[in-house]
């Protein structure tokens, strides 16, 4: 038995990327932290954009993911796992840091509390977190097949 579609490679096809998320996302916070380490307008543009670049990526690259088993979940896991986490790291090195100041553990929580780091840490983690979740049982359901 012949089969016409073609291979798909999903290390070719995933691992670019993850590695081009991840250093979207280094820059982003980057440039959250060279701009006084909050989140501002700038920080929400450039993620915005990274999160359009996503799009793109999962449009443009949509038949190809779908010869992937779990292609689709995957591709969703590894956003989440870069956005969030970069984030979350970010947010906690910040809460390190100010731990060591004067009254510093009040200055961490009012900082993840009582700014927009609570929707870029806590929100988005959860809100994101049970998507993606729904997405997997999905997928796991299709078995790996997502038409």
């Amino acid at each position: 038995m012949t089969t016409n579609q073609t291979s798909v490679n999903a290390r070719r096809l995933l691992l670019p990327y993850a590695l081009i998320l991840s250093i979207a996302m280094a820059g982003v916070q980057t440039v959250i932290a060279l701009t006084g380490g909050q989140i501002g307008l700038l920080a929400n543009l450039l993620t915005a954009a990274v999160a359009l670049g996503i799009v793109v990526w999962l449009w443009s690259n949509r038949r190809e993911l779908r010869r992937v088993r779990f292609g689709q979940v995957v591709a969703h896991a590894v956003a989440f796992v870069v956005i969030t986490s970069s984030f979350n790291l970010h947010a906690a090195i910040r809460s390190v840091a100010l731990a060591g100041e004067a009254d510093g553990f009040q200055l961490a929580a009012h900082d993840l509390l009582a700014t927009p780091w609570f929707g870029a840490t806590l929100v988005m983690s959860s809100v994101w977190g049970l998507g993606l979740l729904i997405h997997l049982i999905g997928a796991i359901l299709g078995r790996g097949w997502e038409d």
